[in-house]
């Protein structure tokens, strides 16, 4: 029955695209750009690419990045990109913010260990961050973990300040005691302890706490048109590939990671070894973002709930593998 779909998806993909995805012998790629951040949870999209899988279902793949799903997701909102990598947060945010007109598409990985509270080694316990400075990205997953994190050590938000900070300055500003802790994902913790072992330590990972996710999601308008679909399936099939390549190659995530990002093979293997690429649209993905929802209307963030059939694409998930997707609940 899956290469029943498959055969069809590839006439239809002639049909729809005309000369815009043909063979590689003939004429060029569709171009398409994602928007990623530097984390090795990304490691699905860039082995995809490492791999030729992009290029074996026609597409030529650029890949930005930025120094948060956050703040991709607001270049993404001026018209750029196809394609955004984000946290569930930001994702879910965003989709209110542009009326609708963004949706997710997979989970491709979710995990609470890769987000940390990394702080200064005077700090020992939670409530030795009351009077201090910390930082985040605000509007990030890692604002959504520093909220609960007060909060389940009964510490007011009231007595610690909250600074903005992108993930790259925050290991610098925790060596220079510019503030006392921040709360993001990794490696971002892992390379403060590398720039001053003397000074940093992780206090905390967000286990208890949140389970973050990646996000990979696009325009609604798009995915509902004709060439959308078949790009997002086409895409969905080849990160998929990626993801089964990255979870066997460990070498070749750590040797991309050196190269593009410098980071070293320990701060990868840190990531990697706790990365659960899930790549599915199930049950725990529903309940996750509906504690998204309850805590972003206590907060104030929004009024509305989520409808998963607005905010959740699942046509090319459901093309490659139905079992990867389950059945949405009611708005939450």
């Amino acid at each position: 029955m899956f290469y029943r779909v498959a055969a069809a998806a590839a006439v239809s993909a002639m049909v729809f695209l005309g000369n815009s995805l043909p063979s590689e012998a003939q004429e060029p790629l569709h171009k398409v750009t994602v928007f990623g951040v530097p984390t090795v949870n990304n490691d699905s999209v860039w082995m995809g690419m490492e791999k030729g899988f992009y290029k074996a279902e026609g597409l030529d793949v650029t890949l930005r990045l930025f120094p948060s799903g956050t703040t991709g997701l607001q270049a993404f909102q001026t018209g750029q990109g196809d394609f955004v990598l984000s946290g569930d947060l930001p994702s879910g945010l965003y989709h209110f913010r542009v009326n609708g007109n963004y949706s997710t598409i997979v989970a491709l990985e979710r995990d609470s260990k890769g987000y940390v509270v990394a702080a200064l080694k005077s700090i020992k316990k939670p409530q030795d961050l009351i009077g201090k400075t910390v930082a985040t990205r605000v509007g990030s997953n890692g604002s959504w973990f520093l909220s609960e994190y007060l909060k389940k050590n009964n510490i007011d938000p009231s007595t610690v300040t909250v600074k903005n900070l992108d993930a790259q300055i925050l290991p610098s500003a925790l060596c220079g005691e510019e503030i006392s802790a921040f709360f993001i994902w990794q490696p971002t913790g892992t390379r403060a302890i590398e720039i001053c072992p003397d000074k940093a330590h992780i206090l905390s990972d967000a286990e208890g706490y949140i389970q973050g996710y990646t996000i990979l999601g696009a325009r609604r308008e798009w995915l509902n048109t004709a060439e959308g679909k078949e790009i997002a399936t086409r895409f969905l099939r080849a990160t998929l590939k990626g993801k089964e390549a990255a979870e066997k190659d460990f070498a070749a995530v750590a040797a991309y990671t050196k190269a593009k990002f410098d980071l070293s093979e320990k701060a990868t293997r840190t990531d990697y070894d706790i990365a659960d690429r899930v790549f599915v649209v199930d049950k725990i993905y529903y309940d996750d973002f509906c504690s998204i929802s309850r805590w972003a209307h206590k907060e104030k963030l929004t009024t509305e709930k989520i409808d998963f059939n607005k905010l959740t694409w699942v046509d090319g998930l459901k093309a490659i593998d139905p079992n990867r997707v389950d059945p949405p609940p009611p708005p939450c």
